[in-house]
């Protein structure tokens, strides 16, 4: 589940000398620079669920006429079954956060819970989606979108941005009629790492939500860049 588009990015910044004066040795100073996208291979699904009213789905009701509340525990209950049916285990189920902040004037306080669900097969959440009932469902999004071999593909894109800065050093100094020599420094100048937090927000209330599909998957962006000073033979 690997695609990975890599760029280089020409960015020139040269330093050449007939001499240097604490080495001795002519040389040259560029940056290097180096992009790469990777496909996200671990989500982290995020769903708020909130204890409601039998009444408020009515036709034609007021507050003033709620009286049932449905309990926190009859809601998460139902969306584990409806999460098994769609292939998700329970072990990849973990509470977030638990409370609420606000209460309806004149109203019970309502407990909310949040889950957030780990998922490597991101069809699991259309799934989810569709047998999914919006009562006592607050929120749901994608919290979080990661890579399981992130941090080979940082070692990667390091590579690939100093090899960069070695082929604009090579180019410069053979323009020149020169021969490029050994690198003397290197000097990490910036590194990136985008890691997306892509919102499908689908209120509860909406009846609209089992209609609601994701079918694209943000890249996590890497960058780097290098300063390499080589030496001119």
């Amino acid at each position: 589940m690997k695609n990975i588009i890599i760029s280089l990015l020409i960015v020139f910044s040269l330093s050449l000398s007939a001499q240097n004066e604490k080495t001795g040795l002519r040389s040259i100073e560029v940056n290097g620079s180096a992009e790469m996208e990777v496909e996200p291979d671990e989500i982290v699904l995020v769903i708020g669920i909130q204890e409601y009213w039998e009444e408020e789905f009515e036709e034609n009701s007021e507050p003033e006429d709620y009286k049932t509340k449905v309990p926190l525990a009859e809601i998460e209950d139902e969306l584990i079954k409806k999460m098994r049916k769609a292939g998700i285990d329970k072990k990849n189920v973990k509470v977030k956060n638990v409370g609420n902040y606000w209460r309806q004037r004149g109203k019970e306080f309502l407990f909310s819970k949040q889950l957030k669900v780990e998922l490597n097969d991101f069809s699991k959440i259309n799934d989810l989606i569709d047998i999914l009932d919006a009562k006592g469902i607050r929120n749901m999004n994608i919290g979080e979108l990661r890579n399981s071999k992130i941090n080979k593909f940082k070692t990667q894109v390091k590579i690939e941005a100093l090899k960069n800065a070695r082929e604009k050093a090579k180019v410069l100094v053979e323009s020149l009629g020169e021969e490029l020599g050994e690198v003397i420094t290197i000097t990490e100048i910036s590194s990136g790492f985008v890691r997306p937090m892509y919102k499908a927000e689908m209120m509860a209330r909406s009846t609209e939500m089992q209609q609601e599909r994701i079918d694209q998957i943000q890249m996590i962006k890497l960058e780097y860049q290098v300063q390499a000073t080589f030496r001119i033979k």
